[in-house]
């Protein structure tokens, strides 16, 4: 009897020294935050805008009343920010209270957002006026100030103010006293939300990929002075151009910086975009293929290259007018030496971008020759390193550079 009593007496001691000792866990009650975004001018519901608390990161958006919720927050210390499109941004300070539901509105005050129809204009080489529209796509007045790059490029309006309609900008070149070179200058548009910029290109070949290309007259015709250089790169051996509605192009030796200095190499049916339909005709040679080639241009035919030797004396004594001077030696070209006769009179500024032959073990003679397709019995002119001579090649190569020549 005396030991149960004892034992009692025990169990109760513990109980007694567990509950003094132990401390009674916190209960944290969360708190919510909650508000309206409004317009500032009409004081309407904005909906839609984004609601961001931070440093949680927590992100929401307004409903059709322009109202906002964020459930279940540790009391503290919050930011939160409201902003949207066409309106400033707003950031509040906001203390977040333990079982408390917080109210922070906003009121946005709506700002102009210029848009600008085009990112360049391109001149050509015959153009001396092009046209452009600056818009509001936000909400009040966007005055704007055009500041073109050059003297000789002139904007009209220069300035400017839009609300709801449309500014039409007609830019103007006057090339009294320009050179041939090609010209990339820029205008500037400065309003108070932003400053945007337009590309000026003149005297020169735009591809659809924006390379811009130096071109010459020569005679009659007028080329590209560099090799074209459109298009997707996929490597050689493993990857095969096919008719994918895509551009797709060679470099030598899968190195994309040849690229860059030779342009690419294209493959016969590549170069033609596929185009098949010409030579059921008798006559193919001469005709006007536009391939891959910008428009109103097209891939060299049989009878372009013709004209071109023609003028320089034939193939036998043409090579030294077409190609560029320099040699790798030298440091000032990309031929090896000795590059006989290189004269470039013609500014045609041929490169040894080389070619691909698979019975030769695909990338060869970069440096030494420049293969350029010919439409026209998928014929090659190619232009040695040492040697005025031009010489036909034709069947086992399967890619070389592409020119492209304005259509008449």
């Amino acid at each position: 009897m005396k030991i149960k009593k004892y034992t009692g007496i025990f169990v109760f001691s513990i109980i007694c020294i567990s509950l003094f000792f132990c401390k009674r866990e916190e209960v944290i009650l969360h708190g919510d935050l909650t508000g309206i975004v409004t317009d500032a001018t009409t004081s309407e519901p904005i909906q839609g805008a984004g609601v961001k608390l931070s440093p949680t990161d927590d992100t929401t958006s307004t409903g059709s009343d322009g109202t906002y919720l964020f459930k279940n927050l540790t009391p503290g210390e919050y930011t939160i920010e409201a902003s949207k499109f066409s309106y400033n941004t707003i950031t509040k300070n906001v203390d977040v209270l333990s079982a408390k539901t917080q109210i922070i509105d906003f009121t946005l005050n709506g700002i102009p957002v210029p848009e600008i129809s085009v990112a360049y204009l391109d001149f050509g080489l015959d153009l001396t006026s092009l046209s452009f529209s600056i818009s509001n796509t936000g909400k009040g007045k966007l005055t704007y100030h055009l500041i073109p790059s050059q003297d000789w490029i002139t904007a009209d309006p220069v300035f400017g103010d839009v609300t709801d309609e449309t500014d039409d900008i007609t830019v103007t070149i006057d090339k009294t006293g320009l050179s041939d070179s090609i010209y990339k200058e820029t205008i500037e548009i400065i309003s108070g939300v932003s400053q945007d910029t337009i590309y000026v290109y003149l005297n020169g070949l735009m591809d659809i990929d924006l390379n811009y290309y130096k071109v010459v007259t020569i005679g009659t015709q007028t080329w590209m002075a560099e090799n074209l250089n459109t298009g997707n790169m996929i490597n050689y051996p493993g990857s095969e151009a096919t008719d994918n509605g895509m551009i797709e192009k060679y470099c030598y030796g899968n190195n994309i910086i040849n690229c860059d200095v030779y342009g690419g190499l294209y493959e016969t049916w590549e170069g033609l975009a596929y185009d098949t339909s010409e030579f059921v005709q008798s006559g193919y040679a001469s005709m006007i293929i536009q391939g891959i080639c910008p428009d109103g241009w097209h891939v060299a035919a049989e009878s372009d290259w013709q004209t071109l030797y023609d003028y320089f004396g034939g193939k036998s004594n043409s090579g030294g007018a077409l190609k560029d001077i320099g040699t790798i030696q030298d440091g000032t070209g990309l031929w090896q030496d000795p590059n006989t006769g290189a004269t470039n009179e013609s500014g045609f500024t041929a490169l040894p971008g080389g070619a691909i032959q698979p019975v030769l073990g695909g990338f060869i003679e970069k440096g030494l020759s420049g293969l350029f397709w010919r439409v026209g019995g998928f014929m090659f002119a190619r232009i040695d390193h040492n040697t005025i001579a031009i010489t036909d090649l034709n069947g086992g190569y399967i890619s070389g550079s592409v020119r492209c020549v304005k259509d008449p």
